[in-house]
C-alpha cells in the first residue's frame, strides 16, 4: 500500500470512528457519555501520526457524514464539543508545548469558539442565551421528575426529590460557565491521556511531559484569592463571575493535588489495585475533589515534591 492510499483509509478510518463516538454520546444519553468524550481522539491522533492535513480532512469528513445523517445542529455541537478540540490538542502537541499547555491552549481556544458562536446566535435570532439555558435546565428537571413518578415514587419522597433538583438546577444555571470549561478540560485530559498511551505503544513521538511535576504558574495564587473576596461583593454579576472563576481556579489546584498525590504513589511504590480504589473512592465522594485542591494549593508553600535536604 502507497503512502497516499495509506493516509485515505487513515482518513476514512478516523471518520467513521469519530462519528460512531459522536452518535453514541447522542443517542444513548447516560451510557453513550464515556464514548463521546472521546469523540475528539481520532482526529487528533490521525494529526499526530500523519499530518495536520490528515487531521482536518477527518474533521471535515465527519462533518460530512454527520451532516448526512442528522441534521446541521448535531453538525454544530459536534464542532463545538470534539471538532475544535481534535484540531486544536495535536497543533500544540506537534509545536512541543507539552500536555499541560496544550490542553489549556486547546481549552481556552475551545471556550473562544463557542462564545464567538453564541454572540453570533444571539445576534443573528435575537435570542436570549440565559433564558434559553434556564428554560432547557427547567425542563430537563420536569422530564427527570415525571420519570420517576412513572418509576412509582410518589408523595413526599417525590416532593423531597423534585426540591433537590430543583435547587441542583439552580445552582447549575449559576456556574454553568464553569461547568462546561472544566468539562472541556476533563475531556482534553483524557484523550491526551490515550493519546500517550497508544504512542507509547506504537512508538509515535509524542512529548505530553511528567504529571508528577505539574505546578501551577504562582501568580494563580492571587486569582484564587482576588474571587474568593470578590464572591463577599454585593453586586450579583461580581458575585457570580467570581463563582465561576473560583470553580475553575480550584479545579487546576485540584489537578496539581492529583500531580503531588500521583508523586508519592510511584515514590512509595503503592500497588495498582490501591490507586484504582483511590480513584473510585474520589469518584463516590467527590468533596474530597476539594481536599485535593486544597493540597494543591498548600503545595505552593510546602514544596511537597522536592527532595527533602539532609
Amino acid at each position: 500500500m502507497n503512502p497516499v492510499q495509506g493516509q485515505i483509509l487513515d482518513v476514512v478510518k478516523g471518520s467513521v470512528a469519530t462519528v460512531t463516538l459522536f452518535l453514541a454520546f447522542v443517542y444513548f444519553p447516560v451510557l453513550g457519555m464515556i464514548p463521546g468524550f472521546f469523540a475528539p481522539l481520532p482526529g487528533a491522533y490521525y494529526a499526530l501520526k500523519n499530518d495536520r492535513k490528515i487531521g482536518l480532512l477527518v474533521l471535515l469528513t465527519s462533518s460530512a457524514l454527520l451532516l448526512g445523517l442528522a441534521d446541521s445542529t448535531l453538525l454544530l455541537v459536534y464542532l463545538l464539543q470534539a471538532g475544535v478540540l481534535s484540531l486544536a490538542l495535536p497543533e500544540f502537541l506537534l509545536r512541543l508545548k507539552g500536555g499541560a499547555r496544550s490542553i489549556v491552549y486547546s481549552v481556552a481556544i475551545n471556550l473562544l469558539v463557542m462564545l464567538v458562536a453564541a454572540l453570533l446566535y444571539s445576534w443573528d435570532t435575537g435570542a436570549d442565551l440565559h433564558a434559553k439555558v434556564t428554560k432547557g435546565v427547567q425542563s430537563s428537571i420536569t422530564q427527570t421528575a415525571l420519570l420517576y413518578e412513572k418509576a412509582g415514587v410518589k408523595g413526599d419522597e417525590l416532593k423531597a426529590m423534585q426540591e433537590s433538583m430543583q435547587q441542583a438546577g439552580e445552582l447549575v444555571i449559576t456556574i454553568y460557565p464553569a461547568l462546561v470549561t472544566v468539562s472541556l478540560g476533563l475531556v482534553a485530559c483524557m484523550n491526551l491521556l490515550v493519546l500517550a498511551r497508544v504512542a507509547n505503544r506504537v512508538r509515535m513521538p509524542l512529548y505530553v511531559g511528567d504529571f508528577k511535576k505539574y505546578r501551577n504558574p504562582e501568580p494563580l495564587v492571587w486569582l484564587l484569592i482576588a474571587s474568593g473576596f470578590g464572591m463577599l461583593a454585593p453586586s450579583t454579576p461580581v458575585y457570580l463571575a467570581s463563582l465561576n472563576v473560583l470553580i475553575v481556579v480550584a479545579a487546576l489546584y485540584s489537578v496539581q493535588g492529583f500531580a503531588v498525590i500521583s508523586h508519592y504513589f510511584c515514590k512509595l511504590q503503592v500497588p495498582k489495585f490501591i490507586r484504582l480504589l483511590s480513584a473510585l473512592f474520589l469518584i463516590i465522594q467527590p468533596f474530597m475533589v476539594l481536599a485535593v485542591a486544597v493540597l494543591g494549593v498548600f503545595d505552593l508553600w510546602g514544596d511537597f515534591r522536592s527532595p527533602k535536604k539532609q
